[in-house]
């Protein structure tokens, strides 16, 4: 355009400075001497070419600044295009589904793995709903976008095959997209089951046997011709074999804590937890703890019962079985919309380098301590589970000597709340 424009200009003006000046000498040829026209013509071409001379000047200026900002547009472009192909790049590199939708959840963009993963060639354009054929996914992307916030679930989906993924949604700030990305998982809840089921068969398995072996260690050891070290050798039998026993239990009933949601009911948990704490303070007092509760009368919540009472006995029985001496303090109260469970000990503590570990399965702080008061090392990890499953979560706070505090905190619901208090 300036380009265009300068020629225009140096036309008009140059050229019309050359009229100006043939007009001037023709006038000089007709009137040689003396002020006439040919002086003005003269005067008024020069005036013109001199226009011409700035005008351009500032045109061939604008223009070269013009060419300057288009350079570097272009280079800008070409920048861009080249960090887009690199994002393009590592988004098709991905073992994630990565979609990028819409507020409507119109696919904008979609990465190689989630064309792959839904076996659908060209999703861009078309609704994730018709991508997927997951009312799920599109839920999920639908409530980022409305409620502006990040949404993510564990969720199954049907097509192409039967297959269970991690999905995650969130809006950008301003809300004009939304990012969708899907990992599967699909091997790892499979290998999941395959180990629950392979414990569990293995546990009930291995209860017959250990009866049957039991049985057969005690009819030795009651019979006379035994002598005093078969006798001895017999006891260890059985202590071994009641061991396994309650390995075998606790993992039966971790198994069941892992894989089945729980079934809940009205129940009252200052009851369980209370009843608990009476059975278990016969060992308190073999051991000279004192053994206390306090929390209110009543306390209703929808829980599994028989899990809850598990979860009171698994942390008062611990903290028996690692205090020496002192007490170990039962509390129970409602704290806002929440049950807390709370069980205090003055025993030997948890060292920091344990705390991340306690929950795990089979994982002791003092391996000998816990082989002699006959633990299994799955204890807290049911408790874990347990309390998971009925959505709460269990923390432990614990310095080395100093004793421990476990703390359960599970969700009451409104009707729940209100017969609490009642």
């Amino acid at each position: 355009m300036n380009a265009r424009a300068l020629a225009m200009v140096s036309a008009a003006c140059y050229g019309g400075g050359c009229v100006f000046a043939l007009g001037a000498i023709a006038q000089f040829m007709g009137h040689p001497v003396g002020l006439g026209p040919g002086w003005l013509m003269l005067i008024a071409g020069g005036l013109l070419a001199l226009v011409g001379y700035f005008a351009t000047g500032a045109l061939r200026e604008a223009t070269d600044r013009q060419a300057s900002a288009l350079s570097q547009a272009e280079l800008l472009r070409v920048e861009m295009d080249q960090h887009r192909a690199a994002v393009d790049y590592l988004a098709d590199g991905l073992d994630v589904a990565v979609f990028i939708c819409d507020p409507k959840a119109s696919v904008v963009y979609a990465n190689r793995r989630a064309s792959e993963m839904f076996r659908f060639e060209e999703p861009v354009g078309r609704p994730v709903l018709a991508v997927t054929l997951s009312h799920d996914i599109e839920r999920l992307v639908m409530d980022a976008a409305r409620a502006r916030a990040e949404r993510a679930a564990e969720l199954s989906f049907s097509y192409p095959e039967e297959r269970t993924g991690l999905v995650k949604a969130w809006p950008q700030p301003d809300g004009g997209r939304v990012f969708l990305t899907i990992f599967e998982i699909t091997d790892l809840r499979r290998l999941e089951r395959v180990r629950q089921d392979f414990v569990s068969n293995v546990s009930h398995e291995l209860r017959t046997p250990l009866t049957i072996i039991r049985v057969l260690a005690e009819t030795l050891q009651d019979e006379g011709q035994a002598s005093d070290e078969q006798r001895r050798d017999l006891g260890k039998i059985i202590t071994e074999v009641d061991r396994l026993s309650l390995i075998a239990s606790d993992l039966l009933v971790l198994s069941a804590a892992e894989s089945n949601p729980p079934k809940m009911q009205r129940c009252d948990l200052a009851e369980l937890v209370r009843a608990a704490a009476e059975e278990l303070k016969g060992k308190a007092s073999e051991k000279g703890l004192a053994l206390t509760f306090m929390g209110p009368d009543k306390l209703m919540l929808a829980a599994n019962s028989h899990q809850m009472t598990q979860v009171a006995r698994n942390l008062i029985e611990n903290g028996l079985n690692y205090t020496s001496e002192g007490s170990v303090q039962v509390r129970l109260r409602k704290e806002g919309g929440e049950a807390v469970l709370e069980v205090q000990d003055s025993g030997i503590g948890i060292g920091s380098e344990h705390l991340p570990r306690i929950f795990e399965r089979f994982y002791r702080v003092d391996k000998g301590r816990s082989r002699s008061t006959g633990g299994t090392g799955l204890g807290l990890s049911i408790v874990k589970h347990i309390v998971e499953a009925h959505g709460g979560t269990v923390q432990v706070e614990s310095a080395l000597n100093q004793g421990s505090t476990f703390t359960v905190r599970l969700p009451i619901v409104a009707g729940d709340a209100q017969s609490a208090e009642a």
